[in-house]
């Protein structure tokens, strides 16, 4: 199987929500929701949560938190400060596991028309649950039906919006699996 590298520009869903922050201040706010709502949004175990404070407490001025889940991996966050004392914070760097089965189809169309054959999106195999990038990327399996090697498959995603996602993703075949 060939390598192949392509960018999809079609946004995958951001796991986020809003939080009213009830006269604390943002990043309080944000803390809070982290280890919450978002942490069982996200089905993470999240501790350690902390953010940074927002450079005005204004509509639209943003801000950054990080926490920590069971695995010990970091798990960055964006937030926003909304109109009547609210936030929304989303995970930036997480892919939910309602995301990956999506994942193994836009992956098996994608890197199909880079080869010229058609992929199973069976032959697609991404974690089952809601996974921390490794840097920017998630590492997956795919499978070469007509003999049955394996190689890795790596997905990196880029262009990260609040509320929106990330707008890009990037499919790259690697090595083959012994």
């Amino acid at each position: 199987m060939n390598r192949s590298f392509l960018s999809v520009a079609v946004l995958m869903a951001a796991a986020g929500c809003s939080f009213s922050a009830g006269g604390q201040s943002p990043e309080d706010a944000g803390e809070e929701l982290i280890e919450g709502e978002l942490a069982e949004l996200l089905e993470l175990e999240l501790s350690g949560a902390a953010c940074d404070a927002p450079a005005e407490d204004e509509p639209g001025k943003t801000f950054n938190c990080t926490a920590t889940d069971a695995g010990g991996s970091t798990v960055t966050f964006e937030g926003v400060v909304e109109d009547d004392d609210e936030i929304y914070v989303s995970a930036s760097n997480v892919v939910v596991a309602d995301d990956m089965q999506r994942l193994e189809q836009e992956a098996a169309v994608v890197l199909a028309e880079q080869i010229g054959r058609e992929i199973d999106p069976a032959d697609v195999d991404c974690p089952d649950e809601t996974t921390v990038l490794d840097g920017d990327a998630l590492t997956c399996e795919i499978t070469d039906a007509t003999n049955g090697d394996r190689y890795s498959l790596t997905a990196t995603f880029g262009g990260f919006v609040v509320r929106e996602g990330y707008a890009d993703r990037f499919y790259e075949i690697g090595e083959l699996i012994e």
